[in-house]
């Protein structure tokens, strides 16, 4: 009898976008129609060498944009991956969708898949910064979309949202987030914009045609969305993340707590008995190594314990409850006193953690400045 090993996670990556957001350093590209189906038929290929042979309790379409394709793809790609996961007894069936490709027929195609969860980016409900950001849709057409997929039957939809605009003010983002909590949606993901090298945002910044907020401004942001979103009943459950009680994103979770998780698609990373494997970005090259049969790993590791250790408690801290004793030991085979004593009482002391006997988490202050403690464990 063929036995399945059990995998929390399972991601499914698109990476086509009707166009490229200038903030973003993704793996994605602007969509070429011709090599839509190609990208399929190599999803399906890379599904059908693990069939039969994991369990999921979560599925997660992420991009790039999976709603980009047309009514004919995004059907192919939905009863793809139904041939090969038991969809309708997941815990947790998630697909990210833009405001500006969703149509009726779309929602209607992915209700009937078992989706019972959508990641909406709508970014910005104010058109100024959509329009800087590159974005395709409006904030009346986001919007429009988001009743949309209510009528249609969705009750858990995430909304994601950035600020940290260039000239964006306080009171901006204050009317982002109200008009997010008019449409009362179940979980949402609140972003700083983050400038990464190579994109259009820095080279724009770099030149001085934009200029960044101060990390004075960005922190008044974060610590507004934190006191707005708990006041209205939002648990702010990881460090950008907030949910109603019992929404928060049970997939995302997975990665937080560095359990095993497969991906699937360009670009996507697998984490399976201690090693993290990333197959290849190129999605030409990608299709071309699934139909000759090649190795899809671009990039693979396997990391020593104290540094495993290391990755487990940094992962842990993005939590807002944080990581007990007990859990890290079972997880690492580490005491974590053992282990980093010296960190844990110099954060104490700055009051950038709380550790007692039993756990370890980031305090608000910490929370703030969450890169800068976790590199203390690095």
């Amino acid at each position: 009898m063929n036995i399945q090993r059990h995998i929390p996670s399972l991601y499914i990556h698109i990476p086509f976008c009707a166009s490229k957001c200038i903030y973003c350093d993704f793996n994605s590209i602007v969509m070429k129609s011709q090599i839509v189906d190609e990208y399929l038929s190599a999803i399906e290929n890379e599904l059908q060498a693990i069939n039969g042979k994991y369990s999921f309790t979560t599925v997660y379409i992420g991009g790039g944009t999976p709603t980009v394709l047309n009514e004919i793809q995004l059907g192919k790609l939905l009863n793809i991956i139904s041939k090969y996961v038991d969809v309708a007894n997941l815990n947790e069936y998630t697909i990210e969708v833009n405001p500006g490709t969703l149509s009726d027929e779309k929602i209607l195609a992915l209700k009937e898949s078992c989706i019972d969860r959508i990641s909406i980016g709508i970014q910005s409900f104010n058109d100024k910064y959509l329009k800087l950001l590159g974005r395709i849709h409006t904030a009346q057409e986001a919007k429009d979309a988001f009743f949309s997929l209510r009528e249609k039957g969705f009750e858990n939809i995430s909304i994601d949202l950035i600020y940290g605009y260039p000239t964006q003010a306080l009171s901006e983002w204050r009317t982002d987030l109200r008009e997010c909590l008019v449409l009362d949606p179940e979980h949402i993901s609140a972003y700083c914009l983050t400038y990464e090298q190579g994109t259009p945002l820095v080279g724009m910044t770099d030149s001085g045609k934009l200029k960044k907020l101060s990390e004075e401004e960005e922190l008044d942001m974060y610590e507004h969305t934190n006191d707005f979103l708990g006041n209205k009943g939002y648990r702010h459950y990881e460090i950008s993340n907030f949910a109603k009680p019992g929404k928060e994103c049970q997939h995302n979770t997975v990665y937080w707590e560095n359990r095993e998780y497969i991906g699937i698609g360009t670009g996507a990373f697998s984490y399976i008995n201690g090693e993290r494997y990333c197959n290849i970005k190129n999605v030409e090259e990608y299709i071309s190594a699934v139909e000759l049969k090649k190795s899809l790993i671009c990039f693979s590791e396997k990391l020593p314990q104290e540094k495993r250790a290391s990755e487990i408690l940094i992962m842990a801290l993005r939590m807002t409850s944080g990581i007990s004793k007990n859990e890290f030991f079972n997880r690492s085979g580490y005491d974590l006193t053992e282990l980093f004593g010296t960190q844990l009482n110099i954060l104490t002391q700055a009051g950038l953690i709380n550790f007692d006997d039993e756990r370890i988490k980031l305090t608000r202050k910490g929370l703030s400045v969450a890169d800068s403690v976790m590199m203390e464990f690095v």
